[in-house]
């Protein structure tokens, strides 16, 4: 992670709740944020560094063999204090179970960014994007960003506002088998086009007008705001 960018980053930005999940609190630490939630199986943290936060920061453990990983468990615990908050909101108790479901909830008043999941390790970056429809199954919008990219799942009709755009290229890549979409406002449009896994049509795609419209017809879909 370019930590001039991150740090760049975090402060245009406000935040309720911090998740540092395993070596990412290393990073927070270094950025100066304030971490409330620490969760992982600390294989790559700084023992003393991770001392230091246990005392006063909330810390859950988890072994190093288990059945998701430490950027997943975190999107379903940021998933989690989502539902929480709006339930409460709603004038209800809470959810049931760790990672429980409050189905009457309103969940699209908050959102998930996620940085440090891309880098090095390929499998882990491929991974995370697959971890967004998590997010995506429970209404809540997730993004991972990185300096050159902003990267998350759509399933539905959404708009992008060229001024608001986090980068010059706009790329998609289908996340189901295929998705059937529609491209308007952009140098490419496309009408009720069947993008299929394998193909490379849709990237490198640019804003031309105002704003760009994306409807996905059927099918779920990554799209990729890049500005490299």
């Amino acid at each position: 992670m370019d930590e001039t960018w991150a740090e760049e980053w975090i402060n245009d930005k406000s935040f309720d709740f911090c998740i540092a999940a395993d070596s990412g609190l290393e990073k927070a630490d270094r950025l100066g944020v304030k971490v409330d939630l620490l969760l992982g199986d600390y294989d790559s943290v700084d023992s003393r560094l991770l001392e230091k936060y246990r005392s006063d920061t909330r810390t859950i453990t988890y072994p190093c063999e288990k059945d998701y990983t430490d950027t997943h468990i975190a999107v379903k615990k940021a998933i989690e204090y989502i539902q929480k908050n709006v339930s409460k909101r709603h004038g209800n108790k809470g959810i049931d179970g760790d990672f429980g479901v409050f189905e009457d909830a309103d969940y699209t008043r908050g959102s998930i960014s996620i940085i440090g999941a891309t880098g090095t390790r390929y499998d882990h970056a491929i991974t995370n994007i697959f971890v967004m429809q998590e997010a995506l199954m429970a209404g809540v919008e997730c993004a991972i960003y990185d300096k050159f990219n902003k990267i998350y799942l759509k399933d539905a009709a959404f708009d992008i506002e060229r001024d608001k755009q986090y980068g010059k290229y706009l790329s998609f890549a289908p996340m189901s088998e295929e998705v059937t979409l529609s491209l308007a406002g952009v140098k490419y449009p496309l009408d009720r086009y069947v993008l299929r896994q394998g193909m490379s049509i849709c990237q490198s795609n640019e804003i031309t007008e105002k704003t760009a419209h994306v409807d996905i017809i059927s099918g779920k879909l990554v799209v990729f705001e890049t500005n490299d």
